[in-house]
């Protein structure tokens, strides 16, 4: 008998992670067993393939592009399981996190793989109720359900770049996301039904009567929830939930779900049109690119995704356009002011107590609120040069 491992066992700081290989299967699996709740998890799982294949934004001049869906992320980290999908404008996260006490038995292994949902699997999701059983399979290629009417299999697929980099930036905003208000489910399913469509930057604060109301401005326990709409793939959820907890940071929030036996998670950009991959973090930033943030236990956790050099701060398009610049010689530095020659006019770049400032559209629309501009990043490699 020849068994298979797809890859070398190894020490790491939680101790001896141990590949498995499950006998000789060609493709073992990092958790198979049976999910205790299984009505409340394939509806998340189903909110979670909803949210991959939704675009709530659409740029000016897209309105006849073809859109990709793109495939939910799959992570064991040896206690339980996290389903995790973008949308299609990368505007919105969600993550299912399916804990120790959601499974009939701890994973096997560690492990990471990215799966289409496609309708066979939706279907076999949809038909789940009451106390039917779901029996999970998550391998390195392939997720499988299991249902009383059968069998439903999705194989790996490639990862868009967009999402890796949405991943990379996405733990550096969560990490700094402040606690907001508490509140019970059917108070958040009032206000989502209240909501009309198409409203711009405002926030989530506490009402009298202990639900969120939109307001104009922050305040406390408030946290901002632009374009309140993508608020609403939470609904097929908030029936199981017994608490929705929220966090925020400016205009940007994070909404999170206390279900039986797991956790969900739904995170808002600061703006419709603003995509977690655009937000510049991991410019300035020389954290772990895979990692992600737990909110409910403020820890990081691991993921390894596809793609290393997407989540380098060196490989993204605003770095780039910044060692064009350097290469072409646009770049003259006096003192703590400098200049930058671009296509069609120069720009100033001046540093202050306050932090560098460029005269560029870009800063005067984003500051440093995005990362820095490539203006400001070239001044940056001249003087490191």
């Amino acid at each position: 008998m020849i068994y298979t491992y797809l890859r070398e066992s190894a020490v790491t700081d939680a101790g001896v992670d141990l590949a498995t290989s499950g006998g000789p299967a060609a493709h073992p699996y990092f958790f198979e067993g049976f999910v205790e709740r299984a009505d409340v998890a394939a509806a998340a799982l189903l909110v979670v393939a909803r949210v991959a294949r939704t675009r709530f934004y659409t740029p000016p001049g897209m309105l006849a592009a073809a859109l990709r869906a793109a495939d939910p992320v799959v992570t064991s980290d040896g206690a339980g399981l996290r389903f995790e999908s973008l949308s299609a404008c990368c505007g919105v996260y969600c993550r299912l996190d399916l804990l120790p006490a959601g499974l009939d038995r701890p994973p096997h292994g560690r492990g990471t793989t990215n799966v289409d949902v496609n309708p066979p699997m939706r279907d076999a999701l949809s038909g789940i109720a009451g106390l039917d059983p779901l029996h999970l399979a998550v391998g390195a290629d392939e997720l499988r359900v299991t249902t009383l009417d059968g069998a439903a299999v999705e194989r790996r697929v490639p990862l868009p770049e967009r999402w890796v980099r949405s991943f990379a930036e996405l733990h550096l905003i969560a990490r700094v996301l402040a606690p907001g208000a508490s509140y019970a489910p059917a108070a958040v399913r009032r206000f989502l039904q209240s909501q009309p469509r198409g409203r711009g930057a405002l926030f989530a604060v506490p009402a009298p009567g202990g639900g969120p109301r939109l307001a104009s401005r922050p305040g406390p326990g408030g946290v901002g929830v632009a374009g309140p709409e993508r608020l609403r793939a939470l609904e097929p959820l908030l029936r199981h939930a017994s608490r929705v907890r929220t966090y925020g940071l400016d205009t940007g929030s994070a909404w999170l779900l206390d279900l039986p036996g797991a956790r969900f998670t739904l995170q808002l950009s600061p703006s419709p049109s603003r995509a977690f991959s655009g937000e510049g973090g991991i410019l300035t930033s020389d954290e772990a690119g895979h990692q992600g943030w737990d909110l409910a236990d403020a820890a990081p956790f691991e993921r390894h995704l596809p793609l290393d050099e997407a989540v380098l701060a060196a490989d993204q398009p605003r770095h780039r356009a910044a060692e064009a610049l350097l290469a072409s010689g646009a770049v003259t530095v006096s003192g703590d002011t400098a200049t930058v020659r671009g296509t069609d006019a120069e720009y100033t770049v001046r540093d202050t107590p306050a932090g560098e400032r460029c005269t560029c559209a870009w800063f005067a629309t984003h500051g440093l609120g995005r990362g820095p501009c490539k203006h400001i990043l070239a001044v940056r490699l001249h003087r490191r040069a």
